[in-house]
């Protein structure tokens, strides 16, 4: 099958923009599974219009911007290829290409990336899907759902001709399940101060408010430490000037062997978002063994059954608990990471999503 995915961006997985995270490990992997695979990514940074970026599998050829030859691209590619995979919603950019792709009856698919949780439906959104978005989103063969509530929120909004559900995951390449090897050892660490941990995008959307407080009112016979890893951001500063009685340390951007070693370090990792997926940075949590806690509203309720992980509310009450559970299950910690490693090596890593988005188109 011949696939072509339109991006924002160069598909570089080291990077905190999630789409690119995606597109990296599901074009390697569908390309290992013998599908043809061509990207065109739109950024800002591209050294020529057509800069082709070699990757894992797979090429990205990328504009900076609307122009002609980037139209002559998407032509070509429309016309080469059996489906177009458009990312994201809210994007005037891939309308515009979906209306291309019909003009050349190019049948094509959209994964929404949680665009329609509850939390970010605003005003301008809501007269978007009626004025635009709706008619596009029914226009597509399918919308590639990643967790089965997205299909309950998309349905709010419009009414698809299918869907196809496969989660993201991760590369096993880069997080085999165990102690990577060639991962220098770790300092040793203090058995009375619990390190807390948070990886990701730190804005607003994510909750790291919610986090503070319930740490504010855990109360441990151990000291602690909340560490927060992500690119510097002004919601950052908001963040730090909580810090009255917390120790809260942001140890900026982490990407590849820096990653490993940082999620290695933490007693738990918490990812308190209030509007989220199951996220890649939770998923390779799980690959490294690290005890992790995360929101049901990061849509983990249908593999709560693995028992590979906590899970609480997106509330101050809820992590706090949450916390304060995993605490006293301390003894459990190893059985919970060998679950969480058997749900990344049978669901989410992408050589099981791409064979399961084959599969759907």
């Amino acid at each position: 099958m011949k696939i072509f995915h339109f991006i924002i961006g160069k598909a570089n997985k080291n990077r905190s923009n999630g789409v690119n995270q995606v597109i990296a490990g599901l074009c390697k992997y569908s390309s290992l599974n013998g599908q043809s695979i061509r990207v065109i990514g739109l950024a800002s940074n591209a050294v020529t219009e057509g800069e082709i970026v070699q990757r894992d599998g797979f090429q990205v050829e990328v504009y900076s911007k609307w122009s002609l030859k980037l139209f002559k691209a998407l032509v070509y590619h429309l016309k080469w290829c059996d489906i177009l995979h458009l990312h994201g919603v809210y994007n005037w950019r891939n309308i515009a290409i979906g209306k291309l792709a019909k003009r050349y009856l190019t049948p094509f698919v959209i994964t929404a990336h949680d665009g329609f949780a509850p939390g970010r439906s605003k005003f301008r959104k809501k007269l978007f899907d009626y004025l635009v978005q709706k008619k596009f989103m029914e226009t597509a063969l399918a919308i590639h759902i990643l967790a089965q509530e997205e299909a309950t929120e998309i349905l709010r909004v419009c009414n698809p001709n299918a869907f196809i559900f496969t989660p993201n995951g991760i590369d096993l390449d880069d997080f085999p399940i165990g102690r990577p090897t060639g991962q220098p050892d770790l300092p040793a660490r203090d058995p009375h101060t619990l390190v807390i941990g948070y990886l990701g995008r730190i804005s607003q959307e994510k909750n790291l408010v919610s986090l503070v407080e319930a740490l504010s009112n855990f109360v441990t016979d151990d000291a602690f430490i909340l560490k927060l890893a992500g690119p510097k951001s002004a919601y950052l500063d908001n963040i730090l000037a909580l810090d009255d009685c917390l120790n809260i340390e942001w140890v900026g951007p982490k990407y590849g062997p820096d990653k490993v070693e940082f999620i290695s370090s933490l007693d738990l990792f918490v990812h308190p978002s209030k509007a989220d997926v199951f996220s890649i940075a939770a998923m390779e949590c799980l690959a490294i063994g690290t005890p992790l806690i995360i929101t049901r509203d990061s849509k983990a309720s249908y593999f709560y059954n693995s028992g590979g992980f906590f899970m609480c509310e997106s509330t101050s009450y809820g992590i706090n608990h949450a916390i304060n559970e995993a605490v006293d299950r301390r003894d459990e910690w190893e059985n919970i990471s060998k679950n969480g490693q058997s749900l990344i090596l049978n669901t989410f890593n992408w050589n099981t999503a791409s064979l399961s988005l084959i599969k759907g188109y």
